[in-house]
């Protein structure tokens, strides 16, 4: 996997807390089997959410979204399936076996085509661990907790097809904890 550089921007705006400097990763569309760049570090937040364009609903659906670490592990593997629901799992890239962890599958109310225009977010928790920890949410609400089984920080994140239908593409944004209003940050909790 290739990871081309990202481009970043210092930016000085009027924020709810007050004058604040960020720097933002400007992430756009990630399209069909393709990964674009990430800097998916502790205390960040990444979205993705289905684009205007993609909001069909097929007869049925398999894909995946992963992110990926600088020598190609997938940290956090998420595949939607009309079959299967939603199951966690990660990915070596080099290993004696086939390279994948344990699955774990989540049991949540969003089913069938209900997985189509969800908005994900993940959030990158704030740890002193040399391996990431995640915590998935679905529309604003939890389903999962995630431990990594490698070091991060995630780098790029990829869209995959099982078959050929689920979204065509995915608006993707990457933000810091602290932008978020404080009410939104306690949807966050505290770490597990």
């Amino acid at each position: 996997m290739s990871c081309p550089r990202a481009a970043a921007y210092l930016v000085i705006e009027r924020h709810h807390l007050g004058r604040c400097l960020h720097i933002f990763t400007m992430v756009t569309v990630l399209g069909k089997d393709r990964e674009i760049p990430v800097n998916f570090t502790p205390g960040t937040i990444i979205t993705l959410e289905p684009t205007a364009s993609s909001r069909e609903v097929p007869a049925n659906f398999s894909y995946a979204l992963g992110l990926c670490n600088k020598k190609g592990d997938i940290l956090l593997h998420i595949s939607l399936s009309m079959a299967r629901g939603i199951v966690l799992s990660d990915w070596a890239r080099r290993s004696l076996g086939d390279g994948w962890g344990e699955e774990c599958g989540v049991d949540t109310n969003y089913k069938g085509r209900g997985l189509l225009s969800v908005k994900i977010s993940i959030h990158h928790y704030l740890t002193e661990s040399k391996f990431g920890r995640y915590q998935i949410l679905f529309n604003g609400k939890t389903i999962a907790h995630f431990q990594t089984r490698f070091p991060g920080p995630a780098k790029e994140i990829g869209y995959w097809l099982d078959i050929p239908e689920g979204p065509r593409s995915w608006d993707v944004e990457v933000y810091e904890i602290d932008d978020l209003l404080p009410e939104e940050r306690l949807v966050l909790g505290p770490e597990r």
